[in-house]
This record gives structure tokens, sequence and C-alpha cells, in this order.
């Protein structure tokens, strides 16, 4: 397997999974491919087709944020449960309190 760039101070190795190759760097690294990058210089689009070789010793990419959820009205007395990304989670119209107990649920 080829290395893409050299080991240095911060950067983790990572191997790409799955088919297809990736345009990374500069450089396309092929299925099974190693290489060394910086954790924050990996898009979040690429994280699915990447998995890391060495341990990832960043904070930053360790940390795990709360899901944020929040109430819309449809108007009428029924809401929609929003998250944090801005997508509706409930498939049907809630009433309010119905929403307030899924929003609890939902956070943990």
């Amino acid at each position: 397997m080829k290395r893409i760039n050299e080991p240095g101070e911060g950067k983790v190795q990572f191997r790409k999974e799955g088919r297809g190759s990736l345009r990374f760097g500069g450089k396309i690294i092929k299925p099974g491919q190693t290489f060394w990058a910086y954790p924050q210089d990996m898009p979040e689009v690429f994280r699915d087709t990447v998995v890391p070789v060495s341990p990832v010793t960043l904070e930053e990419d360790i940390k795990v944020t709360a899901p944020v959820f929040s109430l819309q009205s449809r108007g009428g007395g029924w809401f929609d449960i929003i998250d944090g990304l801005g997508k509706v989670v409930n498939e049907k119209a809630l009433k309010r309190d119905a929403a307030l107990k899924l929003i609890q649920e939902l956070a943990g």
C-alpha cells in the first residue's frame, strides 16, 4: 500500500474503505490505500469512507455534541419536532404535550 503523505506531528494515518477512489490533497486514493492527513483537514463528506488506522488523539475529533431539538408550529395546535439540521423528525403532526414528551425521549 502506498503512502500519499509522510507522517508528521499531529497527522493520523487513514485507510480508504469501500469502493471507488477518493480525491484528497491533490492525490487519488484507491480502496485499501493508506495515507497521512490532519484529522481537521478531512472533509465530513469523506468520513464515512475513511477510517483512522493510527489512534486519533485530537480532542476536536473525539468530542460528541448532544442533539438539539426544537418545536415548530404547524398551526391549529399541531407541532413538528425539528433537529439541529432543520429536518422534521416526526412523521405526523403532534400536539404540544406529545411533542415535548418525544423531545425529552430523543434528547436522552
